[in-house]
């Protein structure tokens, strides 16, 4: 097993399912944690490939991108996080795609706004467009299979990206976006309870 470092900010966003997946796969690993002063300097002294977070370590060799890096975790623990069936393995690579690339770059310029006005706007903006399109998407994927997973059955790493958003909303962090816009969609809101009542789940929590 290689040696790992997870290098973020101190939060959960992007990071947090990378930082799950190796719990609950029981892999070691040093989660370096930064504030954004610390950030700031370690990517003009270049330390992040593309100057962006998360990187993951891996015997010193330095790899970005958050759904490679939630895969390479699902398989050198044992592959119970990720499909071995190639369709289902599209699914989740689908879902987990839809919610990095779609829905989080939607929602990054509302992060930065300073002025609440316009924040909300935005925010009212991306609900509307860009989230109710990955959250229908993702919610159909959930029917066909069955549920409560986005594959069916058995938990995946796209299961954890679909649960964080699910509690980031659900926790009303993110100013204009409530618990109200789940409402839509039922299999979602039931992944996100199927996965904070899963055996893996609760066994991490009570660590």
């Amino acid at each position: 097993m290689p040696t790992l470092k997870l290098t973020y900010f101190d939060s959960p966003g992007r990071a947090e399912p990378i930082r799950i997946a190796l719990r609950m796969s029981g892999i070691p690993f040093e989660d370096v944690r930064l504030k954004f002063p610390e950030y700031s300097e370690a990517k003009a002294r270049g330390d992040f490939p593309l100057g962006s977070v998360p990187v993951l370590e891996a015997d010193g060799v330095k790899i970005v991108q958050t759904a490679a890096i939630l895969r390479y975790v699902a398989r050198i623990g044992g592959g119970s996080l990720y499909p071995t069936d190639p369709w289902a393995a599209l699914v989740v690579d689908s879902v987990i795609d839809s919610l990095n690339d779609t829905l989080s770059h939607a929602l990054l310029p509302s992060l930065f706004e300073r002025d609440p006005a316009k924040k909300l706007a935005m925010r009212k903006e991306v609900a509307a467009g860009p989230m109710a399109r990955v959250l229908g998407y993702v919610e159909a994927q959930i029917a066909r299979s069955g549920g409560p997973f986005v594959t069916g059955a058995d938990l995946s790493i796209a299961d954890l990206l679909v649960a964080m958003q699910v509690i980031q909303i659900r926790s009303g962090r993110l100013e204009g976006l409530d618990a109200s816009l789940l409402e839509p969609y039922p299999h979602i809101r039931a992944l996100a309870d199927a996965y904070l009542a899963h055996p893996r789940v609760t066994a991490l929590a009570a660590s």
